[in-house]
């Protein structure tokens, strides 16, 4: 009888680990921020994965208030957009 990988190696994707460095890299990519402001938010929020993506969305949108949050889209290239720009192609919209 073979054994359940699943039960035995449990995976946590709810959680964030702040001790592995490819982790916060992806994290911070993900939602627009810095690894340093990944730490910060889990020092503050824990390592729930929700918690933590409500919370970057929020210190991005704090961080920028110039931009209208449809502009803030979560994503790799959410920490690329501004104001004026197409964000099909990155091309200037004026």
């Amino acid at each position: 009888m073979t054994a359940d990988a699943a039960k035995l190696y449990p995976r946590h994707r709810d959680r964030i680990s702040g001790s592995e460095d490819y982790v916060v890299r992806h994290f911070a990519r993900q939602n627009g921020i810095s690894p340093a402001q990944v730490h910060q938010l889990i020092k503050r929020y824990g390592s729930n994965r929700a918690r933590l993506v409500a919370a970057a969305k929020e210190l991005r949108t704090s961080l920028r208030p110039d931009v209208p949050k449809a502009m803030l889209a979560p994503g790799r290239r959410a920490g690329r957009l501004s104001a004026g720009v197409d964000a099909r192609n990155g091309l200037e919209t004026r």
